[in-house]
């Protein structure tokens, strides 16, 4: 006697079908169609939100270190080499640009964000995409690329009411390359090397190895701290393709050579800083210990970054929980996505999660992060792994390029990337004019240009006049400087080796004003000023960082 077989209700057999037929559907569609959809979405999604949120033409809340690139970019362009503590590859990058645009990171910011959102983004898209359809497979890919897009936005949703300012205006221009801030560029970096990375593992040639290792210096070059993502391709390549990491790291060295030419010349030691030298005896360790410490990162910083998390996000258990279980799924499903996103998330993570000056709290913890961020997309686009049934169907590998024509492409960009750097750093004389063509005031290097500035004795008063500064990039306005220390307060420090010109200006702010005369009143003296032109997002005279500041004026009060 036997019973009848179970069947599943009609409806699910119905479901089941129709989604049978959408993938073959979506299958059927060349990539190009698809991705081509996916960038005009992207391109869209960018314009409203720069339509939305508060800013000043093109000038939006950046919170980085741009001011020292492109400062670097315009000494570059105009045959100096600035002091060196930050990475070489966003200057050179931009110094033709700073060429034409000028000493004023305002005017050369429409050329920047036109590079970032129209080039730079669908750069990242793609990545996201080939990353994902090799390692998992096609589909997965679309749906990575899509959620690339919409995570961002997503975001907006969770956030409790008190921190979505912080989340529009001070995090999602800098994540989605409406700023200058160079974190952008070198995350995409990171996600050309972690592509090639994995087309290095189908291919049997050398080419796309060393085309990643290119890709990884380039982002070395803008950021040195990503030298933290090193871990990930080599774990990556040691596991599954030793045979390319020979190659790889051939690609990565002109970089790491540039780079340590880059701070002999500009600082005179090689260090971040010149009280920071690096100790390569002490060994991994000590370096640990050192990364650890009492200063920069420590583990109890992670538990407030955490904290504030889920102070913030009413789905910080979520947020928490998608990259160890994307993780789990990876380890289960197909191994390599682990290899890759998952040690990549986990040193960022480590390092970077622990550094003290990462707070959500003012919102630099996700530009500091951000070169993650493609890592936590990955792994939580792969939690969709763990519903039953669903397996990774990577695609044939990829046939290997014709070794002549690839290769002269690798070559190219080896030159391009890597030996055009090279020469730059090697050529450039270094700065030495004790403070004429930038100084450095608070925290920032920026370029000394003149903005004809007149100072005149007024009864007791000085009247000041300068000429009107309209930058095509936002609205400026200008801070009145004053000191009474000789030289137009510029300090320079001695230099124990051959290096570039440290000087710092130390001055008073008298005022801030968006006219182009004022009147002082600073009493009987020899008196020194400078004018400082100024902008910010919000185009407030009370906020916002000197751009650029005009040569000294000196009048004597009777």
């Amino acid at each position: 006697m036997s019973s009848p077989a179970a069947s599943a209700p009609a409806p699910l057999v119905a479901a089941a079908d129709r989604i049978r037929r959408a993938q073959r559907i979506a299958l059927s569609i060349r990539p190009a169609y698809v991705l081509g959809g996916l960038v005009l979405a992207q391109w869209l999604g960018v314009l409203a939100l720069a339509l939305t949120v508060r800013h000043n033409g093109w000038l939006y809340y950046a919170g980085g270190d741009q001011l020292w690139h492109y400062s670097g970019a315009y000494l570059l362009a105009h045959g100096h080499l600035p002091p060196s503590y930050v990475g070489y590859g966003w200057s050179v990058l931009l110094a033709p640009l700073a060429a034409v645009a000028g000493p004023n990171l305002v005017s050369a910011l429409p050329g920047i964000v036109l590079l970032n959102t129209l080039i730079l983004l669908p750069v990242a898209l793609f990545c996201v995409y080939d990353i994902c359809a090799r390692v998992v497979g096609r589909l997965f890919g679309y749906f990575a690329a899509g959620l690339w897009i919409a995570l961002h936005y997503l975001g907006i949703l969770c956030v409790e009411p008190g921190y979505h300012q912080k989340y529009t205006e001070l995090t999602l221009p800098q994540l989605l390359g409406l700023t200058s801030v160079p974190d952008f560029p070198a995350m995409v970096a990171l996600l050309a090397a972690a592509a090639l990375c994995v087309r290095a593992l189908d291919a049997r040639t050398w080419h796309y190895a060393a085309a990643a290792g290119l890709a990884t210096g380039a982002s070395i070059a803008i950021k040195p701290s990503n030298t933290i993502w090193l871990v990930t391709p080599f774990f990556l390549l040691l596991v599954e393709q030793r045979r390319a990491l020979l190659p790889y790291v051939a690609g990565l060295l002109p970089a790491l050579l540039t780079l340590a030419l880059w701070k002999l010349r500009g600082l005179g030691e090689l260090a971040a800083a010149p009280a920071e030298p690096v100790r390569v005896a002490a060994g991994v360790t000590d370096l640990f210990n050192r990364i650890h410490g009492t200063q920069l990162n420590t583990w109890g910083h992670l538990r407030e970054v955490l904290d504030s998390l889920r102070e913030h996000f009413w789905v910080a258990r979520v947020m928490e929980w998608l990259p160890v279980a994307g993780s789990i799924a990876f380890l289960l499903r197909a191994r390599r996505g682990f290899l890759l996103a998952g040690t990549w998330f986990i040193a960022y993570l480590l390092t970077k999660g622990t550094y003290v000056d990462a707070s959500v709290e003012d919102a630099s913890f996700w530009r500091i992060m951000m070169p993650a961020f493609p890592a936590y997309l990955i792994l939580a686009a792969s939690v969709a792994l763990l519903v039953p049934g669903v397996r990774a169907r990577p695609p044939e590998p990829a046939p290997a390029p014709k070794s002549r024509r690839f290769g002269i492409a690798v070559g190219t960009a080896a030159v391009a990337v890597m030996i055009v750097p090279l020469a730059v750093v090697a050529a450039t004389p270094r700065l030495h004019d004790a403070g004429h063509q930038a100084v450095r005031l608070g925290d920032n290097l920026i370029p000394v240009s003149s903005v004809g500035l007149e100072a005149a004795d007024q009864g007791g008063g000085v009247s000041l006049s300068w000429r009107q500064q309209a930058p095509t990039g936002s609205s400026v306005f200008y801070q009145v400087l004053r000191t009474q220390t000789p030289g137009g307060g510029v300090l320079c420090a001695g230099r124990s080796a051959p290096a570039s010109d440290d000087c710092e200006l130390g001055a008073n702010m008298v005022t801030a004003t968006d006219v182009p005369h004022v009147v002082d009143h600073p009493g009987r003296g020899r008196w020194e000023y400078r004018i400082g032109v100024a902008a910010n997002w919000l185009n407030d005279t009370g906020l916002g960082d000197v751009y650029v500041v005009s040569p000294p004026v000196t009048v004597t009060v009777p």
